[in-house]
């Protein structure tokens, strides 16, 4: 079950969904930690900010590798059309 669910070009939607939590979760860590560093002005929250900022690219970027790979469904009259 594991092995096929790693295997490329299978369950890329959900793969993509879980990239795309990841994502939302690092950028409200990241909105977090910048917002308390403008208030408090502690190096270690400049850093998170960074840190999680660049997670959550790096989520994005893994979630539209995942969602482009995904099959296409196609409408029966899309199917008509071909």
């Amino acid at each position: 079950m594991v092995q096929d669910f790693c295997q490329s070009g299978r369950h890329e939607g959900l793969k993509g969904c879980v990239h795309g939590a990841a994502a939302l979760m690092s950028a409200v860590m990241a909105t977090y930690n910048a917002t308390a560093y403008f208030y408090r002005r502690d190096a270690h929250l400049r850093m998170n900010a960074i840190v999680y900022t660049l997670a959550a690219l790096w989520e994005v970027k893994q979630t539209v590798h995942h969602l482009a790979k995904s099959p296409r469904q196609t409408s029966p009259t899309q199917r008509e059309a071909a």
